[in-house]
């Protein structure tokens, strides 16, 4: 009786659940952006200061101009979020919200994508079914609270699948879906591991239901639009120096971070894939920044494991029944090999977690359709869980006793600056402290570059010790330190705010 209820309700009335879904979904990822997560993590304030950088004077804090790949600490960071960055930065001035604000759109927007996949491959009600399960997800949430570059990939991953999906009875698709798996590129690094494998099947699966006209556009789309980081990427492993064609960079890294971080670096493939499954079964990979653990929500719940599973066997037994739903399988099978070639933690293994939340949707959905009047149970138990996520991740990264993103850091800064001092010392308690000092002091890139000075200049993360009025290694003599509330004894404090305090220089 309850699934004929529900049947009925979605039939006639499918754009209330759905619009409900879209609207709590958003909430969850807009709502207080600036200070949930309080603070910045030394990623957010590195890529919202290129953004500032590149908005003020057309380059990055390396001195490079529109580079395709942000040198940043070294040895690259991925350009795409600093460049949709620069318009809110330009709204908002350099702050949290306008850092985080193109992952929260981008996370907001992943979810009427999701749920047009969904719907397309299995109908209405199992459309709504899976927009419930990302709506709720914690890595969903907390990935896209969170301004790290590398989170923009699974939006556009989601993108170019459902246009796959789309493509055989929408020929037109195909190019945009090239277009979303081009821009994939400059999000994230792994994507080079992920797209090879995947173009590959879909242009099999493709080749009888596309024309050519739109199978060849959509290639030289592609091809376009992955040559400048491709370049960048080919001349770093070659050892070349940087290169600037007509206004844009290609930099010279110090080292190459696909490299350090795959089995092209070293390492074992059956260990990145061990370290994987271990992650999956814990669902958190020890950062408590990337998953909450499991019994706080974890990366899809205690019960997402088991229903993935469900709905992927499910899947290859109707395989010839679903034919759309074949673009989502390969990506999930391809992310599978990606974990073996990539040193896994939650966020460089995120082109497999929507994958995986689309099967347990779908392993929930098959479940709950054979409960009758008790999914009424199931639905609820999802939804005390994630209210226990939910409390749980706003009290630990809502105050200042959050350790992951520096909570006051940037409030200190900017009242040292209002100082006049000559010389300000930041504690090195703190990841990368001179990011921070040139994201919320604001200064320019060409002062920076002129300058600085680092310990290792060679190194794949490069350490600050001074730049014109900050120092980062401990001075004999400095007007204003700023000091985690744990070193501030024997100090004059002039100011506190969250974790740390502005002192003067000299004991008190």
């Amino acid at each position: 009786m309850l699934k004929c209820a529900y049947q009925n309700l979605i039939r006639r009335h499918e754009w209330f659940p759905v619009a409900l879904l879209l609207l709590l979904g958003c909430v969850l990822r807009l709502a207080a952006l600036g200070s949930l997560p309080y603070g910045l993590n030394q990623d957010e304030a590195s890529a919202g200061y290129e953004a500032f950088a590149l908005l003020t004077e057309g380059v990055d804090r390396n001195g490079d101009s529109w580079p395709v790949l942000l040198t940043a600490w070294g040895s690259g960071q991925n350009a795409l979020l600093s460049y949709l960055a620069i318009p809110f930065v330009a709204l908002l001035g350099p702050c949290a919200l306008a850092l985080r604000l193109p992952l929260a759109l981008s996370g907001c927007l992943t979810l009427p994508v999701f749920w047009l996949l969904a719907r397309r491959t299995r109908g209405r009600f199992f459309g709504v079914t899976a927009l419930f399960f990302l709506a709720l997800n914690p890595w969903h949430i907390m990935m896209s609270r969170w301004g790290l570059e590398s989170n923009l990939l699974p939006f556009f991953l989601c993108v170019g699948v459902y246009l796959t999906a789309c493509a055989p009875e929408h020929p037109w698709a195909v190019p945009g879906a090239a277009a979303a798996f081009g821009l994939s590129l400059y999000a994230y690094g792994t994507a080079f591991f992920f797209l090879p494998l995947y173009l590959i099947a879909a242009a099999l699966w493709l080749r009888r239901r596309v024309p050519a006209k739109q199978f060849c556009l959509a290639l030289l789309l592609f091809l376009l639009l992955a040559l400048p980081i491709s370049v960048c990427q080919l001349r770093n492993a070659l050892g070349l120096d940087a290169l600037t064609v007509f206004g844009v960079t290609l930099p010279r890294l110090t080292e190459s971070r696909q490299a350090a971080t795959s089995v092209f670096g070293g390492g074992s493939a059956a260990e990145n894939f061990r370290t994987f499954l271990r992650i999956l079964w814990t669902q958190s990979d020890g950062l408590s920044y990337n998953s909450p653990g499991i019994w706080r929500g974890g990366i899809f719940y205690c019960f997402g494991l088991p229903l993935a599973a469900v709905g992927f066997v499910a899947s290859l037994l109707r395989r010839r029944d679903v034919p759309w739903e074949m673009p989502m399988r390969t990506a999930l099978l391809c992310a599978l090999v990606c974990a073996a070639l990539v040193r896994g933690n939650i966020n460089r293994l995120n082109m497999i977690w929507l994958p995986l939340v689309y099967f347990s949707a779908l392993g929930a959905h098959l479940v709950l359709m054979r409960l009758g009047s008790w999914a009424v149970c199931g639905v609820a138990g999802a939804l005390v869980c994630f209210l226990l996520f939910f409390s749980g991740y706003s009290r630990t990264f809502g105050g200042a006793g959050n350790v992951n993103y520096f909570p006051g850091l940037g409030e200190a800064v900017q009242y040292a600056e209002g100082l006049d001092a000559e010389t300000v010392y930041i504690t090195n308690q703190v990841n990368a402290p001179y990011i921070f000092a040139l994201f919320y002091a604001q200064v320019p890139p060409t002062v920076f570059a002129e300058s600085v000075e680092y310990t290792n200049p060679d190194g794949a993360f490069r350490a600050v010790e001074r730049f014109a009025g900050y120092e980062f290694v401990m001075p004999e003599d400095c007007d204003v330190l700023i000091l985690h509330w744990s070193e501030a004894a024997g100090y004059t404090v002039l100011a506190s705010f969250g974790s740390y305090c502005v002192c003067a220089g000299g004991a008190a």
